[in-house]
């Protein structure tokens, strides 16, 4: 028999990815680049765009981000940007996804004493 989901169950489920772009984006919204550049520093593996956009695709569905155009002006090249920012459900769901790494942390710690 297959166990039926809940959407609060497919929130919480956040890969790092996608709870490093939920914590950069607590700030204020961002495009692309900017998120990049705001995530890579110190970063032992660098994301690459083709990491990034599916992980806001999947953030979106999940209703964690959403984005609106940017001005056709402020692009380089003509280019309009797409500005992302969390939602709401986003807050609260890294809040609950940083409560839990916090605790399960504890949990280990006092095991390995």
């Amino acid at each position: 028999m297959k166990k039926q989901k809940n959407k609060g169950d497919e929130t919480l489920n956040l890969s790092a990815i996608e709870a490093d772009i939920l914590t950069v984006l607590l700030a204020r919204e961002l495009y692309g680049l900017d998120i990049l550049n705001r995530l890579n520093p110190g970063r032992p593996i660098p994301l690459s765009f083709g990491s990034l956009y599916p992980a806001l695709n999947r953030l979106e569905k999940k209703g964690l981000i959403e984005w609106r155009w940017g001005d056709e002006q402020e692009g380089s090249g003509g280019a309009r940007r797409k500005y992302y920012q969390v939602t709401g459900l986003g807050k609260t769901t890294l809040n609950q996804w940083q409560t839990y790494r916090a605790q399960l942390r504890h949990k280990l710690t006092l095991e390995g004493a």
